[in-house]
């Protein structure tokens, strides 16, 4: 049998094809129309290969340890349906080649067994993806060894047996033979091999990528839209989780969850498997899987939103925003805004804002009097968000929470910083709003860059329309600030006890301040009111907005009183969890744009 001569020259290897991978990222997004061209499967396979490449130290490896590092790190830093999938793989490599003895040949037959389950993880496996390239791969690597006992050999016939299946791909599947492109997947999946080969093989690792035909290196940014032929998807959201120690084996997760949506992948091992599928309901099927096991990480991208840029991008300035601003899905989608879900908790169970927490489920925590906490974005949707839009923006203006509110500021100018993002493409801007008042803000945002000005100009009419923005909160319940420490226990305690009801506003370095209260929400409403009416009699309005933390009837009586007394009809909006957490059950809140004075 043939021994492993150096397990560095398999790191190495590994390390070699993960970075080939990488450097093919904006060329796979190109390529990407199967199964949503939503430009994004370059992106998700690099995520995963950046994710093995930093969990992988200089510390000796054996094969087998090497292996499990790979494939711990790949389920955790997989995406979409090719990098579920190759997710899949890594780990049934790594399980199959610890069951025998360790030497090369096991690593070959590792290598062939480990395609049946990439197979397995998909309820339709289809031709001229990742899967048959893989599967050619593999099977040319176990008889060239098998015939030659070298290891080189074997990598160098199958990376040329692999390039020919890639090439394949093009005419097995009518999307790619449409649009004249092999699949994006299975191309992500050649990079890695032959990096991987290059590497073991000693050949010149000078990253240049090997050329397919047809040849779109010379194409333009407009590519996509001239030439890409493809559907909306039938689902919008692209999610993801990993449910650990599951209760429920593969096949019975698989019949569960395939009424829920499409493109359904399940991947992983006995401690943890990985579930990918587009649904439109990302909510529901966390709901399912929290009663199966442990879930300990999350993930949902908005597909449609990424079909409609690849479609017909609207402008060059990308916004970006976080979850606490209060913004209709509808609107959202329509002018091609980026939210950041910030994390809810909710006893032992995590949340994605907006994604897999709605205003039903948020009650249904609520009232089992679980404790609740908010905390920014993760660095890893940061991260993963910065690189889906490099390269397809211009400008990318990020527009968040107030930094005196949430860490959410902080953490992005922490990863622009890390990341080395040009200071001239990324511009953070500090709202020091919240809720329906950030909102607001935002909306402003995208009718100032449809007018086209220069991105300095439109830079400082943003930041001259944050001290025109106001808001005003009636909590119905201070048991949520007090807890969150937004009042102090001693002072929130006596308040309840005379039963006594704040109005909140924020300050102008956007600090929570009390203006006020009654003894009932409704006096305080009342209050809020005069104000909204002093305005309006001044002229000073030029929009409204409403929100409202489960209380949908009280807030649609407050609008029409609104607009009898103003004649400006507000729009009303479900709160954040995240500002539900802080507010509380009831809570309304009216926020405002006042008119510029000339």
């Amino acid at each position: 049998m043939t021994k492993i001569k150096s397990e560095d020259r398999l790191l190495e290897s590994v390390i070699a094809g993960a970075q080939r991978v990488i450097n093919g990222k904006d060329e796979l997004n190109k390529i990407n129309v199967f199964p949503v061209a939503d430009g994004d499967t370059g992106s998700n396979l690099a995520s995963l290969m950046q994710t093995i490449v930093d969990n992988l130290s200089n510390n000796k490896y054996s094969t087998n340890l090497l292996l499990d590092e790979v494939a711990s790190a790949a389920l955790i830093g997989a995406r979409g349906n090719s990098g579920i999938i190759f997710a899949q793989y890594l780990n049934a490599v790594s399980d199959y080649y610890g069951v025998y003895e360790t030497n090369l040949e096991i690593l070959v037959v590792a290598f062939n067994k480990a395609v049946r389950n990439a197979y397995d993880s998909l309820i339709e496996p289809k031709e001229g993806t990742i899967l048959s390239v893989m599967r050619r791969w593999a099977d040319v690597l176990l008889i060239t060894f098998k015939e030659s006992s070298s290891f080189e050999n074997a990598l160098l016939e199958a990376k040329a047996e692999a390039w020919k299946a890639l090439k394949e791909t093009q005419f097995q599947m009518s999307i790619l033979k449409k649009n004249k492109l092999v699949d994006s997947g299975a191309k992500g999946f050649y990079y890695f091999v032959s990096g991987f080969t290059d590497a073991y093989c000693g050949e010149s690792l000078g990253g240049q990528q090997e050329e397919i035909i047809p040849n779109k290196k010379e194409e333009d940014k407009t590519f996509i839209k001239e030439h890409f032929i493809s559907e909306a998807p039938k689902n919008r959201y692209c999610s993801e989780f990993i449910i650990k120690e599951s209760q429920k084996q593969e096949n019975d997760l698989k019949e569960l969850l395939r009424k829920w949506g499409d493109s359904l992948v399940i991947a992983g091992n006995k401690k943890q498997l990985k579930i990918h599928i587009h649904t439109n309901h990302p909510e529901s099927i966390l709901a399912l899987l929290e009663n199966w096991g442990t879930i300990i990480y999350q993930k949902v991208d908005d597909m449609q939103l990424q079909y409609e840029i690849s479609q017909n991008r609207k402008s060059s300035i990308a916004i970006v925003t976080d979850s606490v601003a209060d913004l209709s899905a509808d609107f959202i989608l329509e002018n091609q805004i980026f939210v950041l879900p910030l994390n809810i908790s909710v006893g032992e169970q995590n949340f994605l804002d907006k994604l897999t927490i709605n205003p039903q489920i948020f009650e249904e925590k609520y009232n089992k009097n679980l404790k609740m906490t908010t905390s920014q974005p993760s660095i890893q949707s940061v991260d993963s968000l910065f690189s889906f839009l490099e390269g397809k923006y211009d400008h990318i203006i990020v527009i968040s929470v107030s930094s005196q509110l949430s860490g959410t500021y902080q953490l992005i100018k922490q990863r622009i910083r890390e990341k080395k993002v040009t200071e001239n493409q990324v511009h953070l801007i500090d709202s020091k709003l919240n809720s329906v008042a950030q909102g607001l803000l935002v909306k402003q945002a995208v009718k100032i860059i449809s007018e086209e000005k220069p991105i300095e100009a439109i830079l400082n009419e943003i930041e001259n329309i944050i001290d025109r923005v106001f808001i005003y909160v009636a909590v119905a319940d201070l048991s949520p600030m007090i807890n969150s420490g937004r009042i102090p226990k001693f002072l929130g305690e006596v308040a309840q006890k005379i039963s006594m009801h704040p109005i909140i506003s924020l300050d102008k370095r956007g600090n929570g301040k009390l203006i006020g209260g009654s003894f009932s929400q409704a006096r305080s409403m009342d209050k809020i009111l005069k104000k909204i009416v002093l305005l309006s009699k001044k002229g000073q309005i030029e929009e409204l907005a409403l929100t409202h933390v489960l209380s949908k009837e009280a807030a649609l009586k407050l609008n029409e009183i609104i607009k009898e007394k103003t004649t400006k009809n507000s729009e009303i909006l479900d709160s954040s969890a995240a500002i539900g957490i802080s507010a509380g059950l009831g809570s309304l809140a009216v926020a405002g744009l006042l008119k510029e004075v000339q």
